[in-house]
């Protein structure tokens, strides 16, 4: 590829994760399709499970996936194995004849599925394992096998415990051999990714809802409801700034000591000593660095050179 026009996606895009052999796209209904490493798209897209995927990472070949569906009480978290056709599973009238586990309808062409009995809050990976939080039940650590490495209940904040929802799960980042579990009100709790020990617990000085986080090399950005988004770094506040609207994606350069945003009908890069935005017709969803381009991928499916 030398920057020429990409292949727009089949389908709304909500993530598109990559992995050694290339990407895979994600689609708001539950759609997957396998992308080279030029985004070049491979076969057809297809939907194993009949909802909108709430989560999802990769952990080396493997997909890890999570749905909720609200209106029928119904959750899965399962795991795919990357370079193998993905199936069309079930059909969404299908999830209503089956009420019981043991009849219970699962993603099709997994390598593993399990039903929960809970909401999916957050999810999280490194190289090796992943976490995931369910509500009012606590803190999961599995390995690609869907093995349970440990468990912990779900934190809590002593000083947010009065705040409405302030101590519920937004988001799970890992940072080298620690797994940081973040909260509304930013609250953030760090466990031993192997040993499942806490090793430490604080809150972010700042108001707001937080919406998500995007963490890299020890640099976090804090994204808000409404807009706001804050640089955190060794403990501290680094930089603040207000954006048009919640934050899709953002992803650190490291190079360059910055970090590009995705924001709402914008994109942004911000460092210490600058702040650069681009306004855009449509919302991008996520930038993604391909073949030494920028693109982002917007929500109409189309690819654009990042400007900035």
């Amino acid at each position: 590829m030398s920057g020429a026009t990409v292949q727009p996606l089949p389908f709304h895009p909500s993530q598109i994760l990559r992995w050694h052999d290339g990407y895979v796209a994600i689609g708001v209904d539950g759609e997957f399709l396998l992308l080279d490493h030029e985004l070049n798209q491979k076969g057809e897209p297809k939907k194993p499970f009949p909802s909108s995927v709430k989560k999802a990472v990769v952990v080396q070949n493997r997909l890890i996936a999570t749905w909720i569906e609200h209106e029928l009480m119904v959750a899965r978290i399962a795991g795919f194995e990357l370079g193998t056709d993905f199936v069309n599973g079930p059909e969404r009238g299908d999830l209503r004849t089956r009420t019981t586990i043991a009849a219970a309808l699962h993603p099709a062409g997994a390598v593993w599925s399990h039903v929960l009995d809970a909401e999916p809050l957050a999810l999280g990976s490194n190289d090796s394992q992943f976490a995931f939080m369910l509500w009012r039940k606590g803190l999961y650590a599995m390995g690609m096998d869907a093995g349970e490495h440990w468990r912990s209940a779900e934190p809590k904040w002593k000083e947010l415990e009065k705040l409405p929802h302030a101590e519920v799960t937004t988001e799970i980042t890992f940072e080298r051999n620690s797994i940081k579990v973040w909260s509304r009100g930013s609250g953030v709790k760090t466990y031993d990714a192997d040993s499942g020990k806490q090793t430490d617990s604080m809150t972010v000085q700042y108001d707001g809802i937080l919406h998500s986080v995007f963490s890299e090399h020890g640099e976090c950005l804090l994204c808000y409801d409404g807009g706001d988004v804050v640089w955190f770094s060794e403990g501290e506040i680094k930089k603040i700034e207000h954006l048009n609207g919640a934050v899709q994606h953002a992803k650190w350069n490291e190079k360059l000591q910055c970090w590009h945003i995705a924001g709402w009908r914008e994109e942004c890069v911000l460092s210490l000593d600058s702040t650069k935005r681009a306004q855009l017709e449509e919302i991008p969803v996520q930038i993604i660095e391909c073949m030494d381009f920028f693109y982002l991928v917007l929500n109409n499916g189309h690819f654009k050179r990042s400007s900035l």
